[in-house]
């Protein structure tokens, strides 16, 4: 333990080295001179206790510097020598922080002398303010670099801070553990059979010295009575027994008896007081001394030589193994996933947390081995060992450097890798969500513009242009969200992420979906635009025939004039007449090009001509039937009904309006225009026709006004022409009441205007589709009226009529068909044969038809209004009232619900 130089009193501090005991104790003794004799007897012990003190601050030099250095690698310092290193005061102040826990006043910068004394005075005025008493020592002594005085500041702040240091110690010095294990044992056998003496240790077994004192006695009785000792009476036992070693036995008294009476005596001055007594007592027995010394030193020396040999192999074995994990951990290859990266560092952490920590053990044993020898020969007196190249400390110490080096490139390496893939993981998720989100909107939007729901007159159809541009601005503006996930997908390709093919894949299906809605919006527009102008040739159509039929009114008056002047103003209304027919040729013929064009187009799919190929045979069967009718109705010069039948619109023209259109081997303008054999024909738009991908076409520009795409001009607006008078200006004719029509099996009443003239026959009906379900309120009359019997008013039920499968049923409410039960348990009646036409000549109740079945059976019906009857009318046969076809509500083919009719 090192020594304190200090004042010639005995409080000095109780780590004193012992060597110097006994020169204090010369000091204080005015006898001394007396004793010189006695001292120059015992020079060879003071001696040895000089080297081993020699040696002892080497050793402790090495340790405290170890042990600073252990702490103060917590915030990256590190010193070299205990001496210098400490003068500056820096890397004090640093180790006080790290074993306190507590924050030390600034360190003042600067290299001078002034500056390191109070670095160091700052750190010494802490230790005061934690209560650790330092004496004689200075801040100037641990600047100026004093060997003895550093030791014992640092070995008292391990006493204050870190107890534990003594054990370490002890652990180090192995020579001492092994003296001091012979020495207990020679001490044992020597106070054997003493009572209340049980030596133990050399720490408190020799606090109440009778240990020391039973020592004498064994090799000198005469100068110690033992029996007059006693255990409590410590500080006379120690003196009795410190007296007489020094005054009879000639050994210095390097210990005091308060240095020994304490709660923990020193260990290290006990042990070299004992070997005092022990060298003293060995000389009676010289030559077995001398012999048991030269087997002792043969022992060291076949135990340094085993020592030496397992340093070579573990030091051997220590760099090969730094060696090859440099090797290894230099390695800056990765996973390109994730998962390989975490399982990398995994591997890593795993490393630095079981296999590094087992050879940094390993490394500290070896400089311990390398110390153990080097302690063994110099306490022989025996040349250093020098270790084989590349083995030593040093050349350890340095390939461990550059281990931690590479360890630390490799724990930031793997790191920045590791954050890297999970950016590259949240972008590919973001990659997948935003995909997800485009293929569910271009499906939707894909489905929605696949859809010709245009209407069926002029308003609906311009709503449904008015939407479709909508529709356009929407799919224009998300663009840019497309080219959003093209480029996430170009990041990821960039990046190298592992999953690259995928999410390409993903992207180009993207952009195919994407090229895909583009045409169809293109396609879907073309169509829409061509049903515009479809629909504003029928409203030409209607008003023409409107038109026609108000010319026909008044052109088949008999009315001739009963005198001159009334022959002349019918002969000037003629000519107006005449004037008027002529105006509207021109009108006619461009309204007759345009429905040409219209049934001459090819190669286009437009709304009425998605019929597929051939149709259905019935439905062809009732083509031929209607058009042997219509060759009838040209002969007979009547109104031959025009029909277009994608559209589900008939329009009845005059024969001169639809000459060369209606014969048999032509075939009516809208059934050329879709039927599958007419070079017209329109096949039905098929979205899979598209190529699976394409660039994405440009969306539709505005066309010229009243151009199409197919090469069609629009029908002009209708605009009053200033050289002839309105309609409602013209006079009118008085006009005769309409024949009527001759009385059949339904009774007679009057003609419709729209009604098929007289003798026309309407071609027959197909029969009524399996697959149409219409369902609604009607009146039906109870009882039929008969000859001798008139029925009331009371006599109509208001019934809910269901028809699906061919068959009528009739229920009492609009749960009934849910529960199956008919009104009255009546059975379905079967539509098949089944005629319906207008009781006309029921003149009671408004909108009443006919319905008779195969088997006979006859009902009377009445519908709220006429369009009501077509409802009713069209899933049977054409309804007399063909006008009212032109409403969305009598499209066959889709389920209606009406309200109930409470009147």
């Amino acid at each position: 333990m090192p020594a304190v130089p200090g004042s010639n009193n005995n409080n000095g501090p109780r780590w004193e080295s012992p060597e110097r005991g006994w020169e204090r104790e010369r000091e204080r003794d005015p006898a001394a001179p007396a004793a010189a004799a006695a001292a120059a007897a015992s020079l060879f012990e003071c001696s040895r206790i000089r080297a081993l003190a020699d040696e002892r601050e080497a050793v402790q030099k090495k340790t405290f510097t170890k042990w600073v250095n252990s702490h103060l690698a917590r915030v990256s310092c590190r010193i070299g020598d205990l001496y210098s290193d400490l003068r500056d005061g820096y890397v004090l102040t640093q180790l006080l922080e790290v074993l306190s826990g507590e924050p030390l006043p600034r360190p003042t910068r600067g290299r001078m002398r002034i500056h390191s004394l109070e670095n160091v005075d700052k750190a010494l005025q802490f230790l005061k303010e934690q209560r650790v008493h330092l004496e004689n020592v200075g801040s100037h002594d641990i600047v100026d670099g004093n060997h003895r005085l550093t030791l014992g500041l640092v070995w008292t702040i391990i006493l204050r801070f870190q107890i534990q240091v003594i054990k370490i110690e002890a652990e180090d010095n192995r020579e001492t553990r092994s003296a001091k294990d012979a020495l207990l044992l020679w001490c044992q056998m020597k106070t054997a059979g003493y009572p209340e003496v049980n030596i133990q240790n050399f720490t408190t077994s020799w606090r109440d010295g009778l240990a020391f004192n039973a020592l004498i006695h064994r090799h000198r009785p005469d100068l110690v009575d033992f029996s007059k000792l006693t255990k409590s009476n410590a500080t006379y036992n120690l003196q009795q027994a410190f007296r007489t070693a020094e005054q009879q036995l000639g050994l210095a008294k390097l210990l005091d008896p308060e240095d020994v009476n304490m709660e923990t005596p020193d260990e290290k001055s006990i042990i070299t007081y004992v070997v005092s007594f022990y060298h003293y007592f060995s000389k009676m027995k010289a030559l077995a001394v001398e012999g048991k010394r030269i087997g002792k030193v043969l022992d060291q020396v076949l135990e340094i030589g085993k020592i030496i040999e397992r340093y070579e192999e573990l030091a051997g074995e220590l760099l090969a193994w730094i060696e090859r994990t440099v090797g290894l951990i230099s390695n800056q290859k990765f996973a390109n996933s994730l998962s390989g990266v975490q399982q990398q560092l995994q591997a890593f952490t795993a490393y630095c947390t079981l296999e590094k920590p087992v050879k940094f053990q390993e490394k500290g044993n070896l400089e311990v081995l390398l110390f153990s020898i080097q302690s063994k020969l110099r306490a022989s007196n025996r040349k250093l060992y020098v270790p084989s190249e590349g083995r030593s400390i040093s050349d350890i110490n340095k390939a461990w450097t550059q281990l931690e080096k590479a360890e630390h490139e490799r724990e930031a390496a793997l790191r920045g890798e590791l954050i890297r893939q999970e950016k590259l993981e949240l972008l590919a998720q973001r990659f997948d969500h935003k995909a997800a989100m485009r293929e569910s909107w271009l499906s939707e939007n894909q489905r929605l513009v696949s859809q010709d729901n245009f209407g069926y007159d002029l308003p609906a159809v311009e709503a449904a242009m008015k939407k479709h541009e909508a529709i356009e601005a929407d799919i224009s503006s998300y663009e840019e969200r497309i080219q959003a996930v093209v480029e996430l997908a170009q990041a990821l390709a960039g990046e190298g992420y592992y999953d690259a093919r995928r999410i390409g894949a993903q992207r180009d299906s993207v952009l195919r979906q994407w090229g895909l809605l583009t045409g169809l919006v293109v396609a879907r527009r073309g169509r829409l635009e061509q049903n515009l102008a479809l629909q504003k040739v029928f409203q030409e159509m209607v008003y023409m025939i409107d038109w026609m039929e108000e010319m026909q009114v008044r052109l088949v008056s008999r009315e001739s004039g009963k005198h001159l002047l009334e022959v002349e103003d019918l002969l000037q209304k003629h000519g107006l007449l005449e004037g008027d027919i002529a105006a509207q040729a021109e009108r006619v013929e461009t309204l007759n090009a345009a429905a040409l064009r219209f049934s001459q187009l090819q190669g286009t799919a437009g709304p009425w001509g998605r019929t597929p190929q051939g149709g259905h045979p019935e439905a062809a069967a009732g083509r031929g039937e209607r058009g042997r009718s219509r060759q009838a109705q040209e002969e007979r010069g009547e109104r031959v009904p025009l029909t277009i039948s994608g559209l589900g619109l008939s329009l009845a023209f005059p024969r001169s309006c639809v000459s060369g259109y209606g014969r048999e081997g032509d075939g009516g303008l809208g059934e050329r225009a879709c039927s599958p054999k007419s070079p017209s024909f329109l096949p039905p738009f098929c979205p899979s026709s598209f190529p699976p991908h394409q660039p994405s076409p440009p969306l539709p520009r505005e066309l010229p006004p009243g151009r199409l795409p197919n090469g069609l001009e629009l029908l002009p607006e209708r605009t009053p022409r200033p050289d002839r008078p309105r309609a409602r200006d013209r006079p009118k004719p008085r006009r005769r009441p309409r024949p009527r029509e001759p009385s059949g099996e339904g009774g007679g009443g009057r003609r419709s205007r729209s009604a098929p003239a007289q003798g026309s026959s309407a071609p027959p009906p197909p029969p009524p589709t399996h697959t149409v379900q219409l369902e609604g309120f009607l009146l039906r009359k109870r009882e039929l009226e008969g000859p001798n019997r008139k029925a009331s008013n009371r006599s109509w039920v208001n019934l809910y009529c269901v028809l699906s499968k061919g068959e009528l049923g009739f229920y009492k409410d609009a749960k009934g068909p849910g529960s199956g039960s008919t009104h009255g348990g009546e059975p379905l009646l079967s539509l098949q044969s089944a005629v319906s036409e207008v009781a006309n000549d029921y003149k009671k109740k408004k909108n009443v038809f006919k319905l008779k079945t195969h088997d006979g059976s006859e009902f009377l019906l009445q519908a709220k209004d006429e369009v009501r009857i077509v409802w009713s009318c069209s899933p049977f046969l054409p309804c007399p009232f063909s006008r009212y076809l032109l409403s969305p509500y009598c499209v066959p083919g889709t389920v209606l619900s009406t309200e109930v009719d409470t009147s």
